[in-house]
């Protein structure tokens, strides 16, 4: 128990991990107006909805502070979060004018929806008198479903007091359960930093880096892109991390042959865990591998290199030099087609192959 809260107030200690401040969305609770912490690991609730659902995401970079395109105004209403409205700029649109919906809308007000599709931690401050953020005092959601099932308010002295937690402190239940959402808080926030990593891929004895549409590990398609699900998310103290996959494509087939959990929010290191696969499919795995029979639809493989930037030594940045298209049901390799990196996607060859054309197409 030691060793583990020591670890765990080091992992408490830096919850700011943006280069650019982003705009931050807005928050109503209890008749107090918020700005809702947004970034690369706090997206926003809105965000999210389109992740899951593999939805083409419908907005576009605003400027380096806004990357998500929007500004989202939402409510906490009998302990449940709702879409208000969606911000782009100066003009103001209701959720429907994007097809935002909750998976249960019978529980969504007038002009309000239910936002179901959100699992995670939200943090924020209240807005003072003269419109800017106190950041004294930080409130903190734990939500499931859209339901919010913790809520914790962190003063500056708390977590001064939470950074020199130990054991003896255990009686404090209030200062425990304050640092437990700061643990929690700073595994979310790893845990959406690195979602978006690429898996890898071996086929004809070359690697390459591995996505679909989502950006997210297939893996995830298993459980239905429910974070939830993935049994060591952010709830998971023990042991946690988005996940990162190597699979191997063997007689037109894909198997996963290794899942490893990346956290941590150094931009020039990634924290690694490896997962046993029986951990994850106890009944699954044949030769160390398990086939991948929820896979389908379109997925990418990027083969180039990855090379040191003479200006910033430890950054890598990777190169692609081609790339192969594949069509994919039931885990099965259905079509297979690779062009160079300098191929012309705007202007296709005449001689493209055309079950490569279509392929581009539904990417489009």
């Amino acid at each position: 128990m030691k060793k583990t809260l020591l670890v765990l107030v080091i992992l408490a200690i830096n919850l700011s991990v943006y280069a650019t401040e982003q705009v931050p969305d807005l928050l109503y609770y209890q008749d107090k107006k918020f700005m809702l912490n947004t970034g690369w690991g706090h997206p926003s609730p809105l965000q999210t909805y389109f992740y899951q659902n593999n939805i083409e995401y419908p907005f576009e970079m605003l400027s380096t502070a806004n990357y998500r395109g929007h500004v989202a105004t939402w409510d906490i209403v009998d302990n449940k979060l709702f879409l208000r409205e969606i911000s782009i700029e100066e003009s103001k649109y209701s959720p429907d004018k994007f097809n935002v919906k909750s998976n249960n809308d019978s529980l969504s007000k007038k002009d309000l929806v239910f936002a179901d599709w959100f699992s995670g931690v939200i943090e924020c401050q209240l807005i003072d008198k003269q419109g800017d953020r106190d950041f004294d005092v930080s409130y903190y959601f734990h939500l499931r479903k859209g339901e919010v099932i913790n809520t914790q308010i962190v003063t500056a002295k708390d977590f001064k007091r939470v950074q020199e937690i130990t054991l003896k402190d255990t009686i404090d239940h209030e200062l425990v359960a304050k640092y437990w959402m700061l643990v929690l808080n700073q595994n979310y926030v790893a845990y959406y930093f690195r979602l978006n990593q690429s898996d890898t891929i071996t086929f004809d004895n070359q690697g390459g880096y591995f996505s679909g549409n989502s950006g997210m590990s297939p893996v995830l398609i298993y459980y239905s892109n429910d974070h939830t699900k993935w049994p060591y998310n952010w709830e998971n103290y023990e042991k946690n991390g988005a996940p990162n996959c190597l699979w191997v494509i063997k007689d037109n087939k894909l198997f996963l042959s290794k899942i490893r959990l990346y956290s941590g929010t150094g931009f020039y290191s990634i924290d690694k865990e490896s997962v046993d696969l029986k951990a994850v499919f106890p009944d699954k795995v044949v030769d160390d591998k398990v086939f991948g029979y929820w896979v389908s639809g379109i997925y990418i493989i990027k083969q180039g290199k990855n090379t040191e930037d003479k200006d910033l030594p430890g950054y890598f940045e990777f190169k692609p030099e081609k790339f192969t298209y594949l069509r994919v049901l039931n885990g099965v390799i259905t079509e297979m087609y690779t062009v160079a990196s300098d191929f012309n996607f705007k202007n296709l060859p005449a001689d493209t192959d055309p079950g490569l054309k279509k392929i581009l197409e539904e990417l489009k």
